[in-house]
């Protein structure tokens, strides 16, 4: 059984939740497009885009380190620490004053599991090529 899949659709939820809150915003300000220069509409429209330009690249390594080397565990704590490390960043993005913190851990580990997921298939492929 994958584990990836069971990550991609939590992420997938909390894709949705992001771009709800975007929508939520812009019918609030009446803004089509941009952010109209209110502060919490910037701040949802980055949360969501910086969750669109890193949940994707890590999903695809923990799929492919799950089926090149079968490592069901590693690929559990993976998944689990972006998890976090998203749901994190999210409250730092939304609420930067009081949780800038947990923006900053969130965006470490993201980069922490795209590191090692990338490291991992390295190590796995590489003695074969060679």
């Amino acid at each position: 059984m994958f584990i990836t899949p069971l990550y991609a659709a939590a992420f997938g939820l909390l894709y949705v939740f992001l771009a709800l809150n975007v929508i939520r915003l812009r019918f609030r300000y009446r803004v089509g497009y941009g952010e109209g220069g209110h502060g919490d509409l910037i701040k949802a429209v980055r949360a969501h885009a910086n969750f669109a330009e890193y949940v994707p690249i890590a999903l695809i390594l923990m799929w492919i380190v799950e089926s090149m080397t079968f490592s069901s565990m590693l690929v559990f704590w993976l998944g689990a620490a972006l998890l976090v490390a998203r749901v994190l960043h999210v409250f730092g993005m939304l609420y930067p004053k009081s949780m800038l913190i947990c923006r900053q851990i969130g965006m470490v580990v993201t980069l922490a599991v795209i590191a090692i997921a990338s490291v991992q298939l390295l190590i796995f492929y590489l003695p074969a090529s060679i």
